[in-house]
Protein backbone atom coordinates (compact mmCIF):
# COMPACT_ATOMS: atom_id res chain seq x y z
CA UNK A 1 0.00 0.00 0.00
CA UNK A 2 1.04 3.22 -1.09
CA UNK A 3 2.21 5.96 2.09
CA UNK A 4 0.41 8.93 0.62
CA UNK A 5 1.58 11.21 3.62
CA UNK A 6 5.01 10.33 2.38
CA UNK A 7 4.70 10.18 -1.25
CA UNK A 8 7.03 6.83 -1.38
CA UNK A 9 6.50 5.46 -4.50
CA UNK A 10 6.59 7.16 -8.12
CA UNK A 11 3.14 7.26 -9.18
CA UNK A 12 2.09 9.62 -5.95
CA UNK A 13 4.58 11.74 -7.38
CA UNK A 14 3.66 11.63 -10.53
CA UNK A 15 0.04 12.56 -8.50
CA UNK A 16 1.40 15.04 -6.79
CA UNK A 17 3.42 16.49 -9.86
CA UNK A 18 0.10 16.50 -11.97
CA UNK A 19 -1.95 19.04 -9.48
CA UNK A 20 0.48 20.84 -8.84
CA UNK A 21 0.98 21.65 -12.57
CA UNK A 22 -3.05 21.55 -12.41
CA UNK A 23 -2.86 23.88 -9.85
CA UNK A 24 -0.49 26.39 -11.91
CA UNK A 25 -3.45 26.43 -14.55
CA UNK A 26 -6.06 27.21 -12.70
CA UNK A 27 -4.07 30.58 -10.82
CA UNK A 28 -2.22 31.13 -14.20
CA UNK A 29 -3.42 34.91 -13.26
CA UNK A 30 -1.74 34.89 -9.58
CA UNK A 31 1.72 32.68 -10.10
CA UNK A 32 3.07 34.84 -12.61
CA UNK A 33 5.30 38.00 -10.99
CA UNK A 34 4.90 40.55 -12.41
CA UNK A 35 2.18 40.47 -14.94
CA UNK A 36 1.66 43.00 -17.77
CA UNK A 37 -1.14 43.66 -19.25
CA UNK A 38 -0.24 40.98 -22.62
CA UNK A 39 0.63 38.41 -20.00
CA UNK A 40 -2.62 38.93 -17.78
CA UNK A 41 -4.76 38.57 -20.84
CA UNK A 42 -2.96 35.60 -21.78
CA UNK A 43 -3.19 33.96 -18.11
CA UNK A 44 -6.97 35.36 -17.57
CA UNK A 45 -7.44 33.14 -20.76
CA UNK A 46 -5.54 29.90 -18.81
CA UNK A 47 -7.50 30.34 -15.16
CA UNK A 48 -10.34 28.34 -14.11
CA UNK A 49 -12.05 30.15 -11.56
CA UNK A 50 -14.12 27.36 -10.03
CA UNK A 51 -12.07 24.05 -9.60
CA UNK A 52 -11.41 21.66 -6.95
CA UNK A 53 -8.88 19.10 -7.38
CA UNK A 54 -10.26 15.43 -6.97
CA UNK A 55 -7.15 14.06 -5.62
CA UNK A 56 -5.73 14.59 -2.25
CA UNK A 57 -2.13 16.16 -1.65
CA UNK A 58 0.30 15.39 1.71
CA UNK A 59 -0.09 18.61 3.74
CA UNK A 60 4.25 19.41 2.76
CA UNK A 61 3.30 19.27 -1.10
CA UNK A 62 0.10 21.42 -0.38
CA UNK A 63 2.48 24.24 1.01
CA UNK A 64 4.98 23.96 -1.93
CA UNK A 65 1.79 24.42 -4.04
CA UNK A 66 0.38 27.35 -2.61
CA UNK A 67 3.87 28.80 -1.75
CA UNK A 68 3.49 29.49 -6.24
CA UNK A 69 0.91 32.49 -5.21
CA UNK A 70 3.02 35.36 -5.66
CA UNK A 71 2.43 38.03 -3.60
CA UNK A 72 -0.61 36.43 -2.06
CA UNK A 73 -4.52 36.75 -3.36
CA UNK A 74 -6.94 39.18 -1.24
CA UNK A 75 -6.02 38.22 2.42
CA UNK A 76 -4.11 34.68 1.47
CA UNK A 77 -0.45 34.73 1.89
CA UNK A 78 1.82 31.96 0.44
CA UNK A 79 3.41 31.22 3.49
CA UNK A 80 0.13 30.53 5.55
CA UNK A 81 0.17 26.81 4.48
CA UNK A 82 3.38 26.31 5.05
CA UNK A 83 2.73 27.92 8.61
CA UNK A 84 -0.01 24.77 9.37
CA UNK A 85 2.67 22.98 7.91
CA UNK A 86 5.51 23.85 10.29
CA UNK A 87 2.88 23.46 13.26
CA UNK A 88 1.31 20.44 12.51
CA UNK A 89 4.05 18.35 9.96
CA UNK A 90 3.37 15.17 11.37
CA UNK A 91 -0.21 14.88 12.40
CA UNK A 92 -1.35 13.42 8.85
CA UNK A 93 -3.43 16.60 7.41
CA UNK A 94 -4.12 16.47 3.77
CA UNK A 95 -5.25 19.04 1.50
CA UNK A 96 -7.74 18.98 -1.39
CA UNK A 97 -6.17 22.07 -3.41
CA UNK A 98 -9.47 23.82 -4.52
CA UNK A 99 -10.40 27.88 -6.03
CA UNK A 100 -13.64 29.29 -5.44
CA UNK A 101 -13.38 32.08 -7.71
CA UNK A 102 -10.81 33.48 -4.82
CA UNK A 103 -8.04 31.11 -3.13
CA UNK A 104 -9.77 28.10 -1.60
CA UNK A 105 -8.13 24.78 0.48
CA UNK A 106 -10.10 21.63 1.80
CA UNK A 107 -8.15 20.40 4.94
CA UNK A 108 -9.12 16.55 5.71
CA UNK A 109 -7.73 16.34 9.17
CA UNK A 110 -7.55 12.67 10.75
CA UNK A 111 -9.76 12.20 13.78
CA UNK A 112 -7.18 12.00 16.67
CA UNK A 113 -7.66 13.20 20.00
CA UNK A 114 -8.28 17.16 19.98
CA UNK A 115 -6.29 17.66 16.56
CA UNK A 116 -9.21 18.94 14.69
CA UNK A 117 -10.23 21.30 17.15
CA UNK A 118 -6.31 22.21 17.53
CA UNK A 119 -5.94 23.05 13.80
CA UNK A 120 -9.33 24.78 13.62
CA UNK A 121 -8.33 27.17 15.72
CA UNK A 122 -4.95 27.50 14.56
CA UNK A 123 -6.47 28.76 10.84
CA UNK A 124 -9.08 30.69 12.59
CA UNK A 125 -5.70 32.75 14.72
CA UNK A 126 -3.58 32.85 11.56
CA UNK A 127 -5.36 32.83 8.23
CA UNK A 128 -7.22 35.75 8.43
CA UNK A 129 -10.01 33.83 6.29
CA UNK A 130 -13.29 34.52 5.04
CA UNK A 131 -15.03 31.07 5.87
CA UNK A 132 -13.78 28.58 7.89
CA UNK A 133 -16.11 25.42 8.25
CA UNK A 134 -16.46 21.99 9.04
CA UNK A 135 -17.71 20.12 6.15
CA UNK A 136 -20.30 17.75 6.25
CA UNK A 137 -18.07 14.50 7.17
CA UNK A 138 -16.88 16.29 9.93
CA UNK A 139 -13.32 15.83 8.73
CA UNK A 140 -12.94 18.25 6.26
CA UNK A 141 -11.84 21.75 6.98
CA UNK A 142 -12.90 24.23 4.15
CA UNK A 143 -11.15 27.48 4.53
CA UNK A 144 -11.56 30.07 1.96
CA UNK A 145 -10.69 33.53 0.84
CA UNK A 146 -12.47 36.23 -0.67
Amino acid sequence: MTNVATCQDSKTTEDVASIIQEFRAVYADAVVECLTEATWEEAARKRTLEWQSDRRIPLHEAAACYAAIVEGYNAFQPHMIADLHAAFADCGIEVTPAREYSVAVYLHVPNKPGLRKRVERFVKANFQADLVSWQDDGGTLRVWWD
